[in-house]
């Protein structure tokens, strides 16, 4: 599957990626500022695309999750990065996750966006990962 990591500069993203390409999956990396995200996956083994997009910029956002079957958001603060990225993905149609430990942004995402997920048949999963088997269980069951 080609997955999106959004924040893919940052610390825990690089884990994320490390995890997905692990699991043989392809990760694309995604973040606010071209010469952090080249220095970030410079470090890395793997060759890996990225892509440059802006929370304020939806046709960036657009842009850069196209063709991609998932995004895993490790950006925060999530009450303020959460809910564009989230539109984006219903946009898309594609399953979103994030690895929110803000319980202010997780009650938000499932008070605004259940409803439009189950209309699009996709996951939103806010602090999948954080707490537990719960996001771990939700994550494998959508990646299959």
């Amino acid at each position: 599957m080609r997955i999106a990591v959004y924040g893919a500069s940052g610390h825990t993203a690089r884990f994320v990626v490390a995890e997905l390409l692990r699991r043989g999956h392809t990760p694309i990396a995604i973040g606010r500022d071209e010469s952090r995200l080249a220095a970030a996956v410079a470090l890395r083994d793997a060759a890996l695309e990225t892509r440059i997009a802006s929370l304020d910029s939806p046709e960036s956002l657009d842009r850069a999750l196209s063709g991609v079957d998932a995004i895993i958001h490790c950006a925060g603060p999530f009450l303020d990065t959460a809910q564009p990225l989230i539109e984006a993905a219903l946009r898309a149609c594609i399953h979103y996750f994030d690895i929110t430990a803000e319980q202010g942004s997780a009650l938000s995402t499932f008070e605004l966006f259940d409803a439009p997920a189950r209309e699009r048949g996709v996951f939103v999963v806010p602090a999948a990962g954080f707490y537990g088997g719960l996001g771990d269980l939700l994550a494998t069951d959508a990646m299959s």
